[in-house]
C-alpha cells in the first residue's frame, strides 16, 4: 500500500470502530482482504480531518495509481501544494463529513482542489468522494472514502454549459428560435426567446395544437405542419421548409432534425426557425412549395426551355442523388438525373411509360393542354415495391413546371386491403347467416325438449300435485324465455348486423341456467349442485351479448342433463374475478353421463352431427349444440375446453371476459 496504517493510533482503538470487521480491514489482518482492497477496489483511503487539515491513515494501491498523479490529499491544508480551491469548497467538504457522521451511511460529493507551481501554474482537480464514518474516539473521527477523478467530466459539463450560453446569445443575434419536441409524448419545450417573444409556457402539451389555437402559426399551414410530425414519428431524419409564422405571416426557415435511440427508434426532434431573407417572389414560391410538402415529398422546379432544375423539397422516397442536390443547393440539368432515377428506382415494368412522360418535350406538351396532370407508377426501394404518384403543375409564367412526387403506398395497400376485406365480409355475412340459422334451430330444438317434458308431467293425469304444478310453472317460464330468445335471434338474423353489446348481470345469467336445469334434474332424479362466487363481486354488471352467453351456458348444461342417467350427479360452478376494468369468468360443468367417444371428439364441434347414443327419448335434435357453443364463443372472445370418456362422464370448461358496465 502507498500509505500504511502500521503507525496509526487507530490500531490501538479497536472498540472505536462501528463494525469489528472494518477494524480487521484497516489493520490488514486478512491477506485475502488486503489483496482485494488493492487489486479490485477503486481508490480507497481512511482519513481524519481536524482543524482544516486532512491526514490519510491508510490508502490502497489504486489511490497511488489513479489519484496521486492528479492531486495529493495527505496533509492537505498544511503541507504541500494542494489546497481546497476556495473557502466554499472547504465548507462543502465539511458539510459532507458532518452528513456522513450523522447518517453513518455513504454520503457523496465532488470537491474541487487546486495547486500552484512555477512550471505549471495553477492546476485544478475535482475528486468525487463517497464518504462513510467507520470509527469514533472522543472527538476524533475516522472516515473511509472511495475516490474517483471527476475532473474531465466536470470540465466537459462546464464546456457544454458555456457553449449553451454562447448559443443562446448567438441565437438572439441571428433571429433564431429553437425548441425540443418529444415524439412519444408530443411535448414541446421552447427556448427562452420563444417564451419571451411568443408568450409560450416552459412546456406545451399536445404540440402543435397550442400554436395554431393561439394564432402563432397560420391555420392554412396546419395540415402540412401536422404531416411533418407524422413523418418525424416515422423516422424521417430531417425536414425543412419556409413557413410564415406569427399573425403578421413573417416567413421563417423552419428545420427539424431527428434524434434516434440505440435501436433506431425516433425519440426527439430539435426544431429551429430562422428569419427568411428571400425576396418577395421567392418567399411566395417557397410558401407554395411548403404547402405542397403537405402531400408531396420530392418537389422539382424545372425550366422548360433550358432544363435547369432545382430541388425544392425531398422526402423519404427521394433518390439519394436528389437528396444530395437538395442539401447542396445545386442547379442541375433535368435529363442528367432522369436516367439515374428510371434505371435505379422505377419498377422495370413501368420504365417505358415513365420515359415517355419524363422528358421536357412531353411535359411541355401535357401542360399546354392541362393545368396539372398526374400519373401513378411503382419504384423499388430496399427490395420492396412502393406505389408512387407524379403530378405536373404549370407555373404562371408558362416557362417553368413543378414536378411533385409522393408515395401512395399506404393508399394502395388500403385499397387492396379493402378489396380483400370486401371478399371476407361477403364470406362473413354468409357465415353469420349460417350461425344465426343454427342458433335459431338449436333454440327450437330446446323448446321441443321442454314441451316433451311438459307432456310427460301431465300425461295420463287428471289432477296434479303441488310439486308437479311447480314443475309446470318453471317450464312454462323457460318456454317463454326461449321464445323471447328465438325472436331476438330472428331479429338479429334479419338485420344482418353483428351482435350489439348490451349491459347485463352475470349473476342473473347464472340464476337463469339454474332455473331451467333444476326441474329437469328433479324429473330425472339427478343431483344438481350449483355453486358460484359471482354474487360476491362488487360489480357483476358487464357489457356484452346476453343472448350469446345464455345460449352457450344453456347448451352445455342441457347436454349434461340429456346425456346423464337417472341418479347421476351434475356439478356446475361459476367464478368471476375483476381485474383492470374487466371481469374474467370461468364456468365448469361436470357430469357422470355416457361421455363422448374418442372418434366423435374430433368432429363434436361440427354442425348437424350427432353420436346417436341418447339416454332419454327427448334427447334428440339436429346436432347443433356444441357447434353453436363454439361459434358464439368465438364471436365474444371466449374459449371452451372439453374432456370426456365413454361411460365415465364429461367436463366442460368455458372462459369468458367482459368489460365492467
Amino acid at each position: 500500500m502507498s500509505i500504511s496504517s502500521a503507525d496509526s493510533v487507530w490500531l490501538s482503538r479497536p472498540k472505536a470502530f462501528i463494525n469489528p470487521q472494518e477494524f480487521k480491514i484497516f489493520a490488514g489482518d486478512d491477506a485475502t482482504v488486503r489483496y482485494l482492497l488493492n487489486q479490485y477496489m477503486d481508490a480507497v483511503i481512511y482519513f481524519t480531518f481536524a482543524d482544516g487539515v486532512m491526514h490519510i491513515e491508510l490508502a490502497n494501491d489504486k489511490y497511488e495509481e489513479n489519484i496521486l498523479p492528479q492531486a495529493s490529499l495527505d496533509r492537505l491544508g498544511v503541507e504541500g501544494q494542494w489546497q481546497f480551491s476556495n473557502d466554499e469548497e472547504q465548507q462543502k467538504f465539511k458539510r459532507l463529513l458532518k452528513s456522513a457522521a450523522t447518517s453513518r451511511e455513504y454520503e457523496a460529493e465532488g470537491i474541487w482542489f487546486r495547486s500552484f507551481s512555477q512550471c505549471c501554474g495553477y492546476q485544478e482537480c475535482c475528486i468525487y468522494f463517497q464518504v462513510r464514518m467507520v470509527a469514533k474516539h472522543d472527538s476524533d473521527v475516522l472516515y473511509c472514502a472511495l475516490l474517483s477523478d471527476n475532473t474531465e467530466m466536470q470540465h466537459t459539463f462546464n464546456d457544454v454549459s458555456a457553449n449553451e450560453t454562447k448559443f443562446r446569445k448567438a441565437a438572439e443575434l441571428a433571429n433564431i428560435y429553437a425548441w425540443e419536441y418529444d415524439i412519444a409524448t408530443h411535448e414541446m419545450r421552447p427556448c427562452t426567446r420563444c417564451m419571451r417573444d411568443l408568450g409560450l409556457p416552459p412546456v406545451l402539451k399536445n404540440y402543435p395544437d397550442p400554436v395554431f389555437e393561439a394564432g402563432i402559426f397560420p391555420r392554412d399551414y396546419e395540415d402540412m405542419y401536422r404531416n411533418w410530425h407524422e413523418r418525424l414519428a416515422q423516422g424521417e431524419p430531417q425536414i425543412q421548409g419556409v413557413i410564415p409564422l406569427t399573425p403578421d405571416r413573417i416567413p421563417f426557415h423552419v428545420r427539424y432534425t431527428t434524434e434516434f435511440d440505440k435501436d433506431g427508434k425516433p425519440v426527439k426532434a430539435y426544431g429551429s426557425a430562422t428569419l427568411a431573407v428571400d425576396n418577395e417572389k421567392e418567399v411566395e414560391l417557397r410558401e407554395i412549395i411548403s404547402t405542397l410538402t403537405m402531400r408531396y415529398a420530392t418537389v422539382l422546379k424545372v425550366d422548360l426551355t433550358s432544363g435547369d432544375t432545382e430541388v425544392l423539397n425531398v422526402g423519404h422516397e427521394s433518390s439519394v442523388e436528389v437528396q444530395n442536390l437538395f442539401y447542396e443547393k445545386k442547379i442541375f440539368k433535368f435529363e442528367d438525373i432522369k436516367d439515374d432515377y428510371l434505371t435505379e428506382y422505377v419498377h422495370p415494368d413501368d420504365v417505358e411509360k415513365m420515359k415517355s412522360l419524363f422528358s421536357l418535350t412531353s411535359i411541355k406538351s401535357i401542360l399546354s393542354k392541362e393545368q396539372d396532370f398526374s400519373h401513378s407508377y411503382r419504384i423499388i426501394r430496399k427490395q420492396k415495391t412502393i406505389y408512387m404518384v407524379c403530378r405536373l403543375f404549370s407555373m404562371a409564367d408558362k416557362k417553368h413546371a413543378i414536378i411533385a412526387i409522393r408515395s401512395v403506398d399506404d393508399v394502395m395497400k388500403l385499397k387492396l386491403e379493402a378489396e380483400d376485406k370486401l371478399k371476407l365480409d361477403v364470406q362473413s355475412v354468409s357465415d353469420m347467416m349460417d350461425v344465426n340459422n343454427a342458433v335459431i334451430n338449436n333454440m327450437a330444438d330446446n323448446m321441443g325438449d321442454v314441451m316433451f317434458i311438459l307432456e310427460r308431467i301431465v300425461e295420463g293425469k287428471e289432477t296434479l300435485d303441488a310439486a308437479e304444478v311447480e314443475h309446470l310453472r318453471m317450464n312454462f317460464a323457460l318456454m317463454a324465455e326461449l321464445a323471447r330468445d328465438i325472436k331476438k335471434a330472428s331479429e338479429l338474423k334479419l338485420s344482418m348486423e353483428k351482435s350489439q353489446p348490451e349491459t347485463f348481470d352475470l349473476y342473473d345469467i347464472f340464476n337463469y341456467v339454474k332455473a331451467f336445469a333444476l326441474p329437469i334434474a328433479k324429473k330425472k332424479n339427478i343431483e344438481l349442485y350449483a355453486e358460484e362466487n359471482i354474487s360476491s363481486l362488487k360489480y357483476s354488471e358487464v357489457v356484452g351479448n346476453e343472448l350469446y352467453v345464455k345460449r352457450v351456458l344453456f347448451n352445455i348444461v342441457h347436454n349434461a342433463l340429456k346425456y346423464s342417467p337417472e341418479g347421476a350427479e351434475i356439478h356446475c360452478s361459476a367464478e368471476a374475478k375483476a381485474h383492470g376494468g374487466r371481469i374474467n369468468c370461468r364456468v365448469k360443468i361436470s357430469d357422470e353421463g355416457i361421455g363422448i367417444s374418442p372418434e366423435f371428439q374430433n368432429k363434436m364441434y361440427d354442425a348437424y352431427t350427432q353420436e346417436n347414443r341418447q339416454v332419454d327419448p327427448w334427447a334428440n335434435g339436429q346436432g347443433l349444440g356444441l357447434y353453436v357453443v363454439k361459434q358464439l364463443l368465438a364471436k365474444i372472445g371466449g374459449n371452451v375446453a372439453i374432456y370426456s370418456a365413454v361411460d365415465v362422464g364429461t367436463i366442460v370448461t368455458v372462459t369468458m371476459s367482459f368489460d365492467i358496465a
